[in-house]
């Protein structure tokens, strides 16, 4: 277990690369590998230069300025804020954040919100049971915000985390496929940030998908996200051993899929992991650049790196740039990460 002093410095550093993995795959986002290459063909974008992906070529996002966060890093400030207003992740708090963000983000007008939360949503507005409305969200949503209900307390238990990542999905995401997800990436980062092993972080990850999965109130026929962890893992090594990262990206994004569905993320963020683990900038450029959801990858696999490593290897310049950028978001939800 690492000190408190070093905790909290993990604990920032994960939030930094988090944000700056958004960042990053902002302008990717639903792009295809071959795409994002022509548009980078110019660019000097690898480990060694410090090069945010810009902005003006994105499919989706060509009108935000280079830097910006999108709804990966906005969503998990503002539960963030209130989970810490209330001393830890209920059911009310995490309606108050989404409801707070919607509104004040105007994240339906940007296309930030997929239709089955926002029905979700309202249905819970509008009387019915939270448990019920959530139970058709299978998307990477509640993956994507389980960072706030881990970093938010370093100090807790696995058992503390199971209840809190059911607390935060249950309203939009109260399935087999997005509870296994989140249920593993939760308890890997867990790991990471109180400074296990990386062997003992992946066989976090395994523990914490199959219990999350058995609070699921069905199982659907979907993708394992505990199978891919495990695939991943082999096929990371592989793509080590023989020096060609491109055999693992190949298969995340032709034969997996790198879209919405849990685990498609789930499974690329791993991979990625096994494949770079303490090395967050180069995950994240490998993130960005992968095709598909490339924002949430980035975010998610930046965050797992540098908790893992304690500390974030990704450029001071672009730190800067992400903070300067989104300077208001972090003022209102996280101001020390300003400091």
């Amino acid at each position: 277990m690492r000190r408190r002093q070093n905790l909290e410095k993990a604990v920032r550093a994960a939030w930094e690369a988090f944000a700056v993995g958004d960042a990053m795959g902002m302008p990717t986002e639903f792009m295809r590998p071959e795409d994002i290459r022509e548009m980078l063909k110019d660019l000097p974008f690898d480990a060694r230069h410090a090069v945010l992906t810009p902005s003006e070529h994105s499919y989706t996002h060509g009108d935000l300025p280079t830097g910006t966060v999108t709804d990966d890093t906005e969503q998990n400030l503002y539960l963030l804020a209130e989970i810490r207003r209330r001393g830890g992740v209920t059911l009310e708090g995490t309606l108050t954040a989404l409801n707070d963000w919607i509104r004040e983000t105007d994240a339906v007008a940007k296309h930030y919100i997929g239709p089955s939360s926002l029905k979700a949503l309202k249905a819970i507005g509008d009387g019915k049971p939270a448990a019920q409305a959530g139970m058709g969200g299978t998307t990477c949503g509640g993956i994507m915000r389980t960072p706030s209900a881990v970093l938010w307390n370093p100090l807790q238990s696995e058992e503390e985390l199971e209840e809190a990542i059911v607390t935060s999905l249950l309203p939009t995401h109260n399935t087999s496929e997005a509870l296994e997800a989140a249920g593993a990436y939760g308890f890997a980062l867990l790991a990471a940030v109180q400074g296990k092993s990386y062997e003992e972080i992946m066989a976090a990850a395994l523990r914490g998908g199959e219990k999350l999965i058995r609070r699921a109130p069905y199982l659907s026929c979907a993708p394992s996200s505990v199978r891919r962890i495990r695939r991943g893992e082999a096929l990371a090594e592989e793509a080590g051993v023989i020096g060609t990262p491109s055999l693992l990206r190949d298969t995340l994004f032709q034969e997996w899929g790198t879209g919405l569905p849990s685990a498609d993320v789930c499974g690329a963020v791993f991979a990625l992991f096994s494949l770079y683990r303490k090395k967050t900038w180069a995950a994240i450029i490998e993130a960005a650049t992968l095709g598909g959801d490339t924002d949430t990858i980035a975010a998610l696999v930046g965050a797992l790196c540098a908790a893992h490593a304690g500390k974030s290897d990704v450029p001071e310049s672009v730190k800067e740039k992400v903070a300067a950028v989104n300077r208001p978001l972090f003022e209102a939800k996280y101001p020390e990460a300003l400091a």
